[in-house]
C-alpha cells in the first residue's frame, strides 16, 4: 500500500465525500418561513410540528442512505488506488457516475419536488445546507472525472471507442 499514488483527484473526491456526509447530517437544507403567522401542526411540513428547518437526513428515509453511499465512492476509490487493484475500467469512471447521480438526486429535490405535498409545500425554502450538498455532489464527479483523464499505466489512457474491436 502506498499512500503516495493518490493523485489531486482523489484527495478532492474525499474533501468532497466528507462535506457530504456532514452536509446531510447536519446542514439545514430546507426551512419554512412562518406564512401569516399561522404556525404549522401536525405532518403538514415533512420536518413536523414546531421544526423551521431540517437537514437532509432528516428530510428523505431513502434518499439519505444514497447520498451516504455516494459518501463513501471516493474514499473506495482511493482503496482501490493505493492498493493497486487491476480494473477493467480506468479508475474513477464509477466515482463520477456516482457523483453525477448524487447530484441529478439532490437538484431533483430541490429544483423540481420540494418535500411536502400541497399545502405543506408553501413556504418551502431551500437552505445552505442543500448547496453545501450539491456542490459536495459536484466535487465527487469532479474527483472521477479527475481520476478517469489521468493517464494510466498501460496505455489506458488511449482507450479504443465502446464497440470497436
Amino acid at each position: 500500500m502506498q499512500v503516495s499514488k493518490l493523485s489531486r483527484a482523489e484527495v478532492l473526491g474525499m474533501v468532497a465525500g466528507l462535506v457530504l456526509v456532514v452536509a446531510v447530517l447536519f446542514l439545514p437544507w430546507y426551512s419554512l418561513a412562518n406564512i401569516d403567522g399561522a404556525p404549522r401542526h401536525g405532518d403538514e411540513f415533512i420536518c413536523g410540528s414546531g421544526e423551521y428547518s431540517c437537514t437532509g437526513f432528516s428530510t428523505f428515509p431513502i434518499l439519505r442512505w444514497l447520498l451516504l453511499a455516494a459518501a463513501a465512492a471516493p474514499f473506495i476509490l482511493a482503496w482501490i488506488v493505493v492498493r493497486g487493484n487491476k480494473l477493467s475500467w480506468p479508475p474513477g469512471e464509477l466515482t463520477m457516475v456516482v457523483g453525477f447521480t448524487a447530484f441529478v438526486l439532490i437538484a431533483y429535490n430541490g429544483i423540481l419536488d420540494l418535500p411536502g405535498s400541497g399545502p405543506a409545500e408553501v413556504g418551502v425554502s431551500k437552505d445552505w445546507g442543500y448547496w453545501v450538498a450539491l456542490l459536495a455532489a459536484a466535487g465527487i464527479a469532479a474527483a472521477g472525472i479527475g481520476r478517469s483523464m489521468e493517464e494510466q499505466p498501460g496505455g489506458a489512457g488511449a482507450r479504443k471507442a465502446p464497440g470497436s474491436v
